[in-house]
């Protein structure tokens, strides 16, 4: 068996304030890693910290990019063990994502359209962050295609059988034991 980690998170922009606002929802970002410390999150969010449309597949890091820019944000990190060759293939999925990753797009339309309960998705190639954490859970046999709603929402992972919550707060402080210190960062300045 092996583990993988589901990470909610909440910024605090003013996009992610009004997605909360619309939606309800605490968490409005979702990311998944397969490295216990987080070293290694993939999703489908904004590739520049100060631009969120230019937006697609990115390798994200509790302490560098958006997350580094937006030091506030909150989350959810859920664990959930998954079989040996279900990891093995959400890895190679993973894989072939980053190699490929300026092919793939965000689903701008997809989030607007499922404010509505609309499931819009017209190429493999555009997802929106729970679109793909989805597709990775299904492609690994981890969750049937049917097993979410139409749309689905970070919060909806936590209703998987076996997800357990790790850690809930500020993603910088997220337990040090088992985050690598970055080099030339002082633990000083949390």
């Amino acid at each position: 068996m092996q583990k993988i980690l589901i990470i909610m998170s909440h910024t605090g922009t003013w996009l992610s304030k009004l997605i909360r606002k619309v939606t309800g929802n605490t968490y409005n970002h979702v990311s998944v890693s397969m490295k216990e410390d987080l070293s290694e999150m993939y999703s489908f969010g904004r590739r520049n910290p100060y631009n969120a449309v230019v937006a697609g597949f990115v390798q994200e890091h509790p302490r560098r990019g958006t997350f580094r820019r937006f030091k506030n944000t909150i989350c959810q990190v859920l664990e959930l063990e998954v079989s040996d060759e279900s990891y093995g293939i959400m890895h190679d999925i993973v894989k072939r994502f980053y190699e490929e990753r300026t092919r793939f797009k965000f689903n701008f339309l997809g989030v607007l359209k499922a404010r509505k309960n609309i499931n819009y998705q017209t190429s493999y190639r555009k997802f929106y962050c729970s679109q793909f954490v989805r597709y990775l859970l299904v492609c690994g046999h981890v969750i049937t295609d049917d097993f979410f709603g139409k749309v689905v929402t970070p919060q909806d992972f936590t209703r998987i059988p076996g997800v357990v919550t790790v850690y809930e707060g500020l993603l910088r402080d997220f337990p040090l034991d088992r985050l690598p210190q970055q080099e030339g960062e002082d633990p000083s300045e949390k």
